[in-house]
């Protein structure tokens, strides 16, 4: 009698953990969002770079800082993440010597922690219905 019971309890068990899984799935995957959201650095807007997003269940995603300072990133998982941010190496014009050489914008010099999101600081809960998440750095 008691192993029935226990045999059943588990299957009941088992059959709410497919029904949880499946829940957090849809049609054709888990569910993903697009986030955006501006990037600064001590209160400036960052002009060019890189974003990313690590999760705690291996998800990533990364996406291109625009001039504006602002960011898409599509794909998102939902969940815990941590945020790294790189800068765009900074040129000075043409490779080949034909063009007229343009000035370029003066890197925002960051310090090399906010690269790598375990050691950024940078944690943020996303959730399904997030849809801007602004990125501040000091």
């Amino acid at each position: 009698m008691l192993l029935a019971r226990s045999s059943k309890i588990a299957g009941m068990a088992l059959a709410f953990t497919i029904a949880m899984l499946a829940a957090a799935c849809g049609p054709s995957g888990p569910v993903k969002v697009t986030v955006k959201g501006n990037v600064t650095y001590k209160g400036k807007k960052m002009t060019s770079g890189i974003v990313t997003f690590n999760s705690d269940n291996g998800s990533y995603s990364a996406a291109s800082i625009m001039e504006d300072g602002t960011y898409i990133m599509t794909d998102v998982l939902p969940g815990e993440i941590g945020v790294g941010v790189m800068e765009s190496p900074q040129g000075s014009g043409s490779s080949s010597g034909d063009g007229p050489s343009k000035p370029s914008m003066p890197a925002a010099n960051l310090p090399q922690k906010f690269r790598d999101p375990s050691t950024s600081g940078l944690k943020f809960t996303v959730k399904v219905d997030t849809k801007e998440l602004d990125i501040k750095m000091d």
